[in-house]
């Protein structure tokens, strides 16, 4: 009985976190936005205030499923991800909550964007509101809005998987991301994510929860300098390298976690 009653529990529990997350997007747009545009001029300015709103609403909202013991949280190396600016935070991406998690623990995040969530009705005024990058930008394009974000000091979190795992597959990263770092040289924050028991995974729906509450962990790992994969002849030797390198490095640490 015990056993039903706090699946039930998390059930409604994760129903609510939902509606509070797409509604709550809603509601920052038609109130909290507006006050930053009112109050900012527009500009890297309005984008940082932006970005730690965002920042703050999901702390409270990783807070929140914490609080109502729909999920558990263990943070290792939490400074490391709040100590640095103008870098790649490289993570898997094993679940839907993925992202705001890594955004409740930075306190200046850009992101790059399915460009759908540009017109979506929900989150498309937080998205653009924050400077988010879209995903269907010309490449030139895409990696001179990387550059930028990195010069105004922003973390770009970055899975080079392009979308969630699939559970049981090995990971497959798409090498992207290693020409965004090799091109602009950039520092590198590695961070491996686990959730056992899975949830919110690829393919899966909210409703689908699993037989006990799920632990979180997020561990802030090594630090990668992208200068030092420049050695090469070829830039392009340089990514395909660093794309073999970061998939060793998340199967050990997974297959060990």
């Amino acid at each position: 009985m015990r056993e039903r009653l706090d699946a039930l529990w998390r059930l409604l529990g994760t129903g609510f976190a939902f509606a509070f997350l797409f509604g709550g997007g809603a509601v920052l747009a038609l109130t909290a936005f507006p006050v930053v545009h009112l109050l900012t001029p527009p500009g890297p300015k309005r984008r940082a205030r932006n970005q730690h709103l965002i920042h703050l609403i999901f702390r409270l909202y990783v807070c929140m499923l914490r609080t109502l013991r729909i999920i558990d949280l263990e943070v290792e190396g939490a400074e490391k991800l709040r100590d640095g600016t103008g870098r790649l935070v490289v993570a898997n991406h094993p679940t839907l909550l993925d992202v705001v998690l890594l955004m409740a623990m930075i306190p200046r995040a850009q992101c790059i964007v399915k460009k759908e969530l540009w017109s979506s009705p929900y989150l498309g005024a937080v998205v653009r509101g924050t400077g988010y990058i879209r995903n269907d930008l010309e490449p030139e394009e895409l990696l001179e809005a990387c550059r930028a974000a990195l010069a105004q000091g922003d973390s770009l979190i970055i899975f080079p998987e392009g979308t969630r795992s699939v559970p049981g597959e090995p990971l497959r990263f798409r090498r992207g991301f290693a020409n965004v770092a090799t091109l602009l040289e950039a520092e590198i924050q590695l961070v491996t994510i686990t959730c056992r028991p899975l949830t919110l995974v690829k393919g899966e729906k909210w409703w689908m929860i699993p037989p006990r509450r799920p632990l979180f962990r997020v561990v802030a790992g090594d630090r990668l300098d992208a200068k030092g994969w420049l050695g090469y002849e070829y830039r392009s030797r340089a990514a395909r390298k660093l794309v073999r390198t970061l998939e060793e490095y998340y199967a050990e640490r997974l297959a060990n976690g």
